[in-house]
């Protein structure tokens, strides 16, 4: 279990403790106001894509492609790109809730929330953006690690305000959920900051022409993919209240936990494929890919169970009707854990088009089934959009799998002795050594 534990370990603690803190945010807040802090949380990770114009992958890919890329440059690059996201936020949601009353991402209405909600902001770009430069560094581990340590800790406090004043997190579930990204962003900046003491550098006309070229398309792809993921949310206020958009929400998320581990891989294997140390191979890639299918298949069944606990013990009665939901979305959700592999390899061979037109395909499909099935049928309509959409685009990626790496049907689902050299610790290691 070497590899896993280096790889992501410290990211599933970190993504595992977001999720329980939304679900007991979920349990005392209820499905109204958790429907309004997933509509924040959607709007915001919209408008981040949409300001940082695809270049969180780009300091990524070009930290990690050469000598021409100084840790500086690079830190520099960042520093500058949080700073044109950051102020363009600001600025649109001062006058955003100046003239028109309510605040930018979740359309409320009170200043509490609007400070809330820049607190949020303010913490995602940060954390995006020096996760990004880590990764740039290979120091994954040593960025994984911090996150998973300041969380842990936020959430004994979250705990202790459960049991000691409830109605605290009843009364304030923005700001708990804020501050648990806004925290973590500042000690993992904090902390690279002490650790590297960087500077910042002049970055040439070439080296912006290169940072835009290569991030024009994943913007646009980005794009394109997050409105597939979360043209839900949006269609379904068009129709119904906030209640049923907190319960959707919460079927989602336990559909998503599949996405977890798949997730945190995808962002390791662009600095592996790159690392001429130990670089990783299109079979150890095929390897990843086959067991995290069979091994995502196993956990589905446990996530199933899971949620029926929790559904039945622990959240208020009007969740339950999501569980059903939950249960159809939940193959496409499984399939999908393939296409979000075969993704990250594609960008990082610069094979960006095959990105962009399996995010079109999937959005195209998805909107359209979402506007055909959510107004007769709530989020159960939503539910089956993503379990036809997200089959159809991974039969794209597949397809295209098939093409550019020479291999078939067989190899991509036959499991192999030697896949479970993963476990060695050979393949997917991630960070330093000093790490």
């Amino acid at each position: 279990m070497h590899i896993l534990l280096r790889g992501f370990v410290f990211r599933i603690i970190f993504t595992g403790i977001g999720f329980l803190i939304s679900l007991l945010i979920a349990k005392l807040a209820g499905a109204s106001q958790f429907g309004s802090l997933s509509l924040m949380i959607v709007n915001a990770a919209f408008i981040y894509i949409i300001t940082g114009l695809g270049t969180d992958a780009a300091i990524v890919w070009h930290g990690i492609a050469g000598k021409n890329y100084s840790r500086d440059k690079i830190f520099s690059f960042t520093i500058i790109t949080a700073g044109i996201q950051l102020l363009f936020f600001y600025i649109i949601a001062i006058l955003g809730f100046f003239f028109l009353g309510h605040t930018l991402l979740g359309g409320n209405f009170g200043l509490k929330i609007f400070l809330a909600e820049a607190v949020y902001f303010t913490g995602l770009v940060i954390v995006e953006k020096f996760t990004s430069l880590y990764y740039s560094q290979h120091e994954t581990k040593r960025c994984n690690r911090i996150l998973a340590i300041v969380s842990f800790a936020l959430f004994i406090g979250v705990v202790i305000i459960w049991v000691m004043r409830p109605r605290y997190i009843v009364e304030n579930p923005t700001w708990i959920y804020s501050l648990f990204i806004f925290i973590p962003a500042v000690v993992l900046m904090v902390s690279f900051l002490l650790a590297y003491k960087p500077s910042m550098k002049s970055i040439s006309e070439d080296d912006y022409r290169s940072f835009s070229t290569f991030s024009a398309i994943v913007l646009l792809t980005n794009t394109i993919q997050f409105v597939a993921f979360r043209a839900d949310y949006w269609i379904i206020t068009l129709y119904y209240d906030h209640d049923v958009v907190g319960i959707y929400a919460q079927a989602s998320k336990f559909a998503q936990t599949l996405w977890i581990i798949p997730g945190i891989l995808a962002g390791l294997i662009t600095p592996a494929l790159k690392n001429e140390q130990q670089k990783l191979t299109d079979a150890d890639l095929l390897s990843v890919t086959r067991l995290s299918f069979y091994t995502h298949l196993l956990l589905s069944l446990l996530l199933i169970t899971a949620a029926l606990i929790i559904y039945s013990l622990f959240l208020p009665v009007e969740y339950f009707n999501g569980f059903y939901s939950m249960l159809i979305m939940m193959p496409g959700y499984l399939l999908f854990i393939i296409t979000t592999l075969f993704a990250a390899y594609f960008s990082a061979n610069r094979l960006l088009k095959i990105n962009l037109y399996g995010s079109i395909l999937c959005c195209v499909s998805i909107i359209f089934l979402d506007l055909l099935l959510i107004p007769g049928m709530s989020h159960k309509g939503a539910a089956i959009a993503n379990l036809l959409a997200y089959s159809l685009t991974t039969i794209y990626f597949v397809y295209q799998a098939l093409l550019i790496m020479k291999i078939s049907i067989r190899d991509l689902f036959a499991i192999r002795r030697a896949d479970f050299n993963l476990f060695s610790g050979g393949i997917l290691k991630s960070g330093t050594e000093k790490a």
